[in-house]
């Protein structure tokens, strides 16, 4: 019997294949790097450019909407969700948890679009798993420990123990950088965002995106 997560990955794949312009970057990076504003201003700044709305257990915050900065659910409705294999990849993070349902990336990768998500670092090789040369990574760091520290403390919504956890959790994951795609250096937000743009820029390049038969090719 063919499970139902293998029929979504299929059917993902064959949008892909039908749509030769479209592809995922998938932006990575510890907590409180900033990977979150850069997909923001990326997203307003390019209309090419579709995020994937994922759900989680996380509480929103005061500027988030729920459906349209995430789907906000219960930790019983996320885990009858896991059971019928809804997701394409789901995690815990921090205490709370995190997934991508196939739906909302068949909904974002559909058209000419360029799907744009920021994930916590142990999900980049699900996504490479799934979407194959589809799947551009990129990782940002910050310029320096003491500087994600400052970001982190600015946030003021933080306890001293989950501060602590995060910092943690931030050194064990910058190791995983050198295995993306690009690495985006985060010191100036601005600057950031217009290398992820050129990143982006550059990939719709690519001679497998291009759709050359007008020219005989």
């Amino acid at each position: 019997m063919i499970k139902s997560e293998e029929i979504d990955v299929e059917r993902i794949r064959q949008n892909l294949s039908d749509n030769p312009a479209a592809f995922a970057v998938i932006v990575a990076g510890p907590s409180g790097v900033g990977k979150t504003s850069m997909c923001q201003e990326v997203l307003r700044a390019d209309p090419g450019v579709r995020r994937c709305v994922t759900t989680t257990t996380r509480p929103p915050r005061d500027d988030e909407v729920q459906g349209i900065a995430r789907h906000f659910v219960t930790v019983a409705q996320f885990e009858a969700m896991q059971m019928q294999g809804d997701f394409i990849e789901s995690a815990e993070v921090h205490g709370h948890l995190y997934g991508a349902t196939f739906d909302a990336v068949a909904k974002a990768l559909c058209g000419r679009y360029v799907m744009l998500m920021d994930v916590d670092v142990q999900g980049v090789a699900t996504w490479k798993k799934v979407l194959g040369d589809r799947c551009v990574t990129v990782f940002v760091v910050p310029p320096s420990l003491d500087v994600l520290a400052e970001r982190l403390n600015a946030r003021q919504s933080e306890s001293a123990s989950a501060f602590r956890l995060r910092m943690e959790n931030a050194i064990s994951e910058l190791v995983q950088a050198k295995n993306s795609d690009y690495v985006v250096v985060n010191d100036k937000l601005e600057q950031a965002i217009a290398d992820l743009l050129a990143i982006i820029r550059a990939e719709r390049r690519r001679t497998q995106r291009m759709c050359l038969r007008g020219l005989g090719l």
